[in-house]
Order: C-alpha cells, then structure tokens, then sequence
C-alpha cells in the first residue's frame, strides 16, 4: 500500500469515498433522456460540487480540480449523451484512483477527454515569485519538492543545475537567464516535464490549479508590445485580470 492511503483507517475512508463517488455517478450515466436532464442539471451541479469538497478532504487534489472543471463543462452541455460520456469519465477516474493509490497530473490528464473534445488543452498553473506561467498538464512527469540542487562542473546559460529524479541527473531551467525577475526563493518545487523524450526540470514557487483553455483564449505575444518578450513564450491568457504566459516547451528544450 503506497504512503498516499497511510494507514489503513485513511485507506478504508478514501477507497469508501471513491467506491461511492463511482455508484452514485453509475446512478447518474441511467439518464438517457434530455427532457429529464434538463430538469435534473441543479441537482447534478450540486452533487458534484460536493464530490469535488469530499475528494480535497481526502486529499485527491487534482482530482478535486477536475471536478471542478467536469462542473463547468456540464453547464455548457445541451444533451444527456454528452453528459454521460463525461460521468463515465469521473466514474474511470474514481475507480483508477482505487487502483493507482495515488493522485498524480499524469492520471488526471488520461482523463481529460472531455477537454479534447471540446478542442481545449489542460495546463497546469504555475508561479514564479510574482510571474504567472501554465505548462501543458500532458507534459508534466511530477511534482516534487526537497530534491537537492547539484551544480553543473561549468555553468551553463539557461540551467540552475541538475536534480537527482528516477536515476537521472534533470537539467533545471534558469528563469533568471531568461529574462524573469530574481526571486529568493526559500521554498520551492520542481516540475519534471518530458517533451520528444527529453527530461527536464522548471523551479516553481507556487502551483495553482489545472486550467482547460480553448485555442481562442490564447493570444499571441507578438500581437502585444507590452509583454515581456521570452524566446520560449509565444501565447499568453488572461485569468482574474493578469496576463499568464504559456511555455512552449519545444522552444525551451532547444
């Protein structure tokens, strides 16, 4: 049994919480007619925010996220067939969990077909100090924390160093070198990504939610003098009136 479960008290309450979730979301998927979704869609949105209060409680972070996310898209959904794909998306997820014994962006983003079919991409919200940035959740490996920094024998532009990970020495990305604002950063997080199989770390100070965003709500840097101008930033979105850059990640590997 893994650390996530504890003992097994804690892995008796979250595997309940779990096995409830799917029977009460196997209730749901019944509905097949659209006049009677219509009618039910409050009761639904009610149900799920509780699901989503219930899985922070016991620790399913992101799986709290993408609750929060499944309640958004039910809104916007006008029939009861799209709305069951979705429930058996939450129903695999909960029953994935009972299996993985863990939370990870890996496994939430196995679940994000609801997203691809609506053309949206996830991103994982990050800062560093006072800089907005998002990352696409489908390259994040993990987050880790107390990962001791081991610096290069030459210091090389771009990198802070490498980090131990899985028997590999990760390069970490130098924000600094790349044109973002000093920050004494006392506690920090590395996110280990992966593009075309190459492994890398960013040092974060902060990660914030999982963000699903429509190709239209990317703009380009370009199209706007004001931004600070990174070689591996090309688009950017607003979130609650401040600019959050996107990582491309090809151009940073390179």
């Amino acid at each position: 049994m893994s650390d996530f479960f504890g003992d097994d008290f804690t892995a008796e309450l979250k595997t309940y919480f779990l096995d409830n979730l799917a029977k009460e979301a196997d209730k749901f998927i019944d509905l097949v007619d659209d006049s009677l979704w219509k009618r039910i869609r409050n009761e639904v949105s009610e149900q799920t925010r509780a699901w989503a209060v219930d899985a922070k409680t016991n620790e399913f972070n992101f799986f709290a996220e993408w609750l929060d996310g499944f309640e958004k898209r039910t809104e916007a959904q006008k029939e009861a067939a799209e709305f069951i794909k979705s429930l058996k998306a939450v129903k695999a997820y909960a029953e994935a969990l009972i299996v993985e014994k863990t939370d990870s962006t890996e496994l939430a983003a196995k679940f994000s077909l609801v997203a691809e079919s609506r053309h949206e991409t996830l991103f994982l919200h990050c800062r560093w100090g006072a800089q907005d940035f998002a990352i696409p959740l489908l390259n994040v490996v993990e987050i880790s924390s107390h990962l001791p920094l081991y610096s290069l024998p030459q210091k090389k532009p771009g990198l802070l160093g490498v980090i131990p990970f899985r028997g590999e020495a990760v390069p970490v990305v130098n924000f600094q070198d790349h044109g973002f604002a000093t920050v004494d950063a006392k506690n920090s997080y590395y996110i280990i990504c992966e593009h075309e199989g190459v492994r890398f770390s960013l040092q974060v100070t902060e990660t914030d939610d999982l963000l699903s965003l429509r190709d239209s709500e990317l703009q380009n840097i370009e199209n706007h003098s004001a931004m600070i101008q990174v070689s591996f930033v090309k688009q950017f979105f607003i979130r609650e009136n401040k600019s959050v850059m996107v990582l491309d990640l090809e151009k940073l590997v390179a």
